[in-house]
């Protein structure tokens, strides 16, 4: 008898994930798609839609045909946040997607803080930021009303995906969360919010839970896919939910900190965060009555995968070889991580990166350590934020790609002064999702498949002499911040 496998798609910024894992968690295969990111004019950045999904059917069929002949009982989603599709009468998209990294919209983010920001964090739960969809949504109807006014639907990234699989629209609480345009209390589109971004509710997709089942494979996807007819299909998750799912972070007090293309501090609390300073991200989680805290980095995994390119792409190893050289503080070169803007807890996409202190007498090294430190530091930033917010944190664990780089956890140890336990799946966000899709085919509570199939695999203890110098310098860092980007 075969045994039945779950896979996670992962739509990511730069590629989809794709993960098969088994009921208990074991992962059998791992395969990646890429697609590419347009940039047609500064600050503005597009994918296309049918990129992903020709992406996504190609690494489906090279995985399934890898496993031989598997039974797929379930598949479910995680997805970038904030990124939208409009679709004609034809089912045609109406021209590329706009995505979470592109701030067209930061003039119009400005202008609704300053007309309707207290309300908009009334309903929503969160500040509105060039990030979201709403003020991108904005911005189209401001400079492009001929796109919305030909528009029949509307689609978040993941849900694309899902819909070409299954013919259904449909999306969850947290996608629809961090558009800046859902009910947080009610879980629902709101009629205000979705006024203020210019679009009719009506082509927006029905919220449903990230573990229901939601519509099954078609037989015209199956043939381009290659998953069989009928499979079930969850509506899954936004990407911090997923991949809070996928580092087991369900209960209070356990805290994860990802690398991937952004980095993402992420908390499960049974209380919203406090809403006076707006500067917590809170998202919807997958599993009832729990809210996610998040602190966003946005340029976590970006900043070495930068000066990797710039190094003509070194690999990993040689990376942390190099880190482990220079001395905690990176002999006096700090960087601020900003290279795509400032997220926790500046809210300043406008902010940029910058090298402060390099002299002559630095080298390769210093300059690696400094990108790790640098971005250690703003994840500090977070826990901080979280800390003050009266959160209390007891295990700490870390993930996704720039996990690899053993130096870079040991970094984050030193600079949080917290012990780190290394997540054994570094592919957080698919292991959710393929999580999120079991609980949906099985009817087993998410906490309680999250808690079988996630697992960990060893760990970092803080450097007394290491935490000594870091508490000197992250102050450092928060005077060049200051310097740079002055908070209002």
């Amino acid at each position: 008898m075969t045994t039945p496998i779950y896979l996670g798609i992962d739509l990511g910024t730069s590629a989809v994930k794709i993960l098969a894992m088994t009921a208990d968690g074991q992962v059998l295969a791992k395969e990646r798609g890429d697609y590419p990111t347009l940039s047609p004019q500064p600050g503005w950045n597009e994918q296309s839609p049918l990129a992903w999904w020709e992406a996504t059917c190609s690494t489906l069929r090279r995985l399934l045909d890898g496993l031989g002949g598997v039974e797929v009982a379930g598949v479910g989603f995680s997805g970038q946040l904030n990124g939208f599709v409009l679709v004609d009468a034809a089912g045609e998209p109406i021209g590329d997607a706009l995505i979470w990294l592109d701030i067209r919209a930061a003039d119009i983010s400005a202008r609704l803080n300053v007309e309707d920001g207290p309300l908009i964090k009334a309903i929503s739960h969160n500040q509105v930021t060039p990030i979201a969809v709403l003020p991108k949504l904005r911005w189209v109807a401001e400079h492009q009303p001929d796109k919305l006014a030909r528009a029949r639907k509307l689609f978040l990234v993941k849900d694309f995906i899902l819909w070409k699989l299954t013919g259904i629209q449909a999306t969850d609480p947290s996608d629809a969360a961090a558009t800046g345009m859902m009910d947080y209390k009610n879980r629902q589109w709101s009629p205000e919010l979705c006024a203020m971004a210019g679009v009719d509710p009506a082509i927006l997709p029905p919220i449903r839970r990230s573990d229901e089942v939601v519509g099954h494979i078609t037989a015209e996807a199956s043939a381009l896919c290659g998953i069989a007819p009928g499979v079930p299909v969850v509506a899954g998750a936004g990407d911090v939910t997923a991949l809070s799912v996928g580092c087991g972070v369900i209960e209070k007090g356990v805290l994860a900190v990802t690398l991937g293309t952004a980095g993402h501090v992420v908390l499960s609390e049974d209380r919203h965060p406090d809403g006076a300073s707006g500067e917590v991200w809170e998202l919807s989680h997958a599993v009832a009555d729990k809210t996610i805290w998040l602190g966003l980095v946005m340029s976590g995994g970006l900043s070495i995968s930068w000066l990797r390119s710039i190094l003509q792409g070194m690999d990993y190893a040689e990376i942390s070889r190099l880190a482990e050289a220079s001395p905690a503080g990176a002999r006096g070169v700090t960087f601020l991580p900003f290279l795509e803007g400032a997220s926790t807890p500046y809210h300043q996409p406008e902010a940029r990166a910058a090298f402060v202190g390099l002299s002559s007498s630095h080298g390769t090294g210093d300059m690696i350590r400094a990108v790790l430190e640098g971005v250690a530091y703003n994840i500090r930033e977070c826990i901080d934020l979280f800390e003050a917010q009266g959160a209390e944190i007891h295990e700490v664990r870390i993930g996704e790609g720039g996990s690899r780089i053993q130096q870079w956890c040991q970094i984050i140890a030193d600079v949080a002064n917290r012990p780190v336990r290394l997540l054994a799946e570094m592919d957080a966000s698919a292991l959710g999702a393929a999580a999120l899709a079991c609980a949906g085919a099985t009817g087993e509570p998410v906490g309680v498949v999250a808690d079988r199939v996630v697992s960990l695999a060893g760990g970092f203890v803080p450097d007394p002499a290491a935490v000594k110098v870091y508490e000197e310098t992250f102050h450092v860092y928060q005077e060049a911040v200051g310097r740079l980007m002055p908070r209002s």
